[in-house]
Formats: structure tokens, C-alpha cells, sequence
């Protein structure tokens, strides 16, 4: 779970601002609370933000106080300010209560910082221009474990609050793509031995998500014929689809740079009236079109649902 340092402007803002527009400032308070984060706060900007819904509470704004409070009670660790913190914001040349923030996270190591004023921990024009132009920059920091002497280089997020929910959007629907990715990879070629002549003859060992390996040998009128023969029988063992026929595989023109350039190879497959295609790469153009009719049958079993082999 990603952890952020969230500082009492966030909390202010969603109060102090009284334009046609400041319900905003609550909805990103609602938004901020129910995200999979682990909250920290310095002691002293939890006791501002406490403050703050007494000094400027909008009369009987039911769901701003809600919002606020729910907020408040997502905050799962306060940070003291100790020696040890105020001693290590020295090594921040930002204004005092940003470098105790900064000091804080770094103890912590915490992921992020989230504020309304990202410009204000920024140090040089560069991170000054990221904050510009995407509302935030990365804090890089330099640590190290006081019994091994082993420094370690961090970087801590500062991302104002529509940054920092854009961020987790994005992170989000990434691993939804890698997911929906490793779901449609139902096999992928764990090894395989090509042997050449009058007959070529190929083995194949496929790997599925469990884990488990399925193994097919056959003879071809070609290396491709023998590998796509090979690579059926071992598919067969696990998963009952149609006989599926080669179509077409063929090598796009392309500048080879040495002996081990990555050669592409795209295979076209009919099965059950449809039309799949995949193409892969390798050094090795026979491991490339094992590896792109593995793609071909991997597209088969996600487009059509086929019943496990028994």
C-alpha cells in the first residue's frame, strides 16, 4: 500500500475558500479519503487542521464537516517533531515547516508528500518547472542506516492533491492493463529443440499461469510445420480447441544490425471460422515464430472460451 504525507493546507483549503467554486476543495477531500493509502501527518500540522474546522466552519455544512472529519480520521500516524527531525530539516534549504515535512517523510519513508503548494518545496528552477508544468517533482533524498553505514537514495513524491489522485488513476488502470494482460497469456514457451533434415522434428515445452508444464514432439514438412505440430500437441493436453491451420507467417522487411539482431516473425492462424494473428521477436527467428504462434493460441483461447481437456 502507498503511504503520503498529506500537510494542513489540503484541510484549510477545503474551509477558508468561500468562491462559487469551493465545494471542490471537499469532493477532493472525500476523494483523497477513500483511496488504498497509508496517511501520515506531522503532530503539528494534525493539530492545525483539528483547528481549523473551529476557526472557519461554514455554518450548517453537513457534508463538508463530514468530509473533513472523514479525512481527519483516515490520518494513521502522527509524527512527532523530535531532535532527530528537527536536526535532519537542517539539510533542506526550504522554508522551516516544509523541511520538518520532508525530514518526517524521510524517517518514515513515506512515498509521497501531498499539499496545495508543491512550489514550495522545490529547491531549483528544474523541480521548479516540474511543479509548473505537471503540478509536481520528485524529492531526492540520501539516507543512511546508522549501524551498517550503507547510504540509500530515495525520492519522495510532492504532488499537489489533483496531481496526486491523477497519479493513483494512472497507477491504477496500469494494473488493470498488466492484469487483463496476464489473464489473456494463458501459455507461454518454457523451451524448445528444433532439429533440421529430410524430416524436421521439433520439441516443445509450454508453461501455463499455474505453473504446471505441458510437452509436445512432432515432425513437419518444415521447422514452422514441426513447431506448430509440437506446439498442438502440448496445448491440446490442457485446453480442447479446434484444429487450428496455419494461414500465413512471414518476416517484415526490416535493417538487421550483427548476427544477433532480433528478427520478427508474425504468424496467422484460421480456427473455427476466425482469423488470429501474433508476431514475436528473438535473435533466433525459429524461437521467434514458437513464441508468436504461442501468442496466436493464446489470443484463441481469450476471444473463444473452450472447455479445459480432461
Amino acid at each position: 500500500m502507498r503511504t503520503a504525507l498529506v500537510t494542513a493546507n489540503v484541510f484549510q483549503n477545503a474551509l477558508a475558500n468561500r468562491d462559487a467554486c469551493w465545494s471542490i476543495y471537499a469532493d477532493l477531500l472525500r476523494r483523497l479519503s477513500s483511496q488504498p493509502v497509508s496517511w501520515y501527518m506531522t503532530e503539528f500540522d494534525y493539530v492545525l487542521a483539528s483547528a481549523f474546522w473551529d476557526l472557519f466552519k461554514l455554518g450548517e455544512d453537513a457534508a463538508c464537516q463530514a468530509a473533513y472529519v472523514g479525512m481527519l480520521q483516515r490520518i494513521q500516524q502522527r509524527c512527532p517533531i523530535d531532535e532527530n527531525i528537527l536536526a535532519g530539516s537542517t539539510n533542506y534549504h526550504i522554508n522551516f515547516c516544509d523541511a520538518l515535512r520532508v525530514a518526517c517523510a524521510r524517517d518514515r519513508f513515506v512515498d509521497y508528500i501531498v499539499t496545495w503548494e508543491p512550489h514550495q518545496f522545490a529547491r531549483n528552477a528544474v523541480e521548479h518547472n516540474q511543479v509548473q508544468i505537471n503540478e509536481c517533482f520528485y524529492f531526492p533524498i540520501s539516507t543512511e542506516d546508522a549501524e551498517s553505514g550503507v547510504r540509500t537514495n530515495l525520492r519522495i513524491g510532492v504532488f499537489s492533491v489533483r496531481a496526486f489522485l491523477l497519479d493513483l488513476q494512472k497507477n491504477e488502470l496500469e494494473g488493470r492493463r498488466i492484469l487483463r494482460s496476464r489473464r489473456q497469456q494463458r501459455f507461454c514457451l518454457d523451451n524448445f529443440c528444433l532439429q533440421t533434415g529430410e524430416m524436421d522434428e521439433a520439441t516443445v515445452t509450454l508453461c501455463d499461469l499455474t505453473g504446471r508444464r505441458f510437452r509436445g514432439s512432432a515432425t513437419g514438412n518444415s521447422p514452422i510445420d514441426a513447431l506448430q505440430r509440437a506446439t498442438d500437441q502440448a496445448v491440446d493436453q490442457c485446453v480442447q480447441i479446434p484444429i487450428r491451420y496455419l494461414s500465413r507467417w512471414f518476416v517484415p522487411s526490416a535493417t538487421l544490425f550483427g548476427a544477433d539482431a532480433p528478427v520478427e516473425v508474425v504468424i496467422g492462424v484460421e480456427c473455427e471460422g476466425g482469423s488470429f494473428e501474433g508476431s514475436a521477436s528473438n535473435s533466433n527467428v525459429f524461437r521467434a515464430a514458437a513464441e508468436a504462434y504461442i501468442q496466436v493460441i493464446n489470443r484463441i483461447c481469450c476471444d473463444v472460451r473452450f472447455p479445459d481437456a480432461s
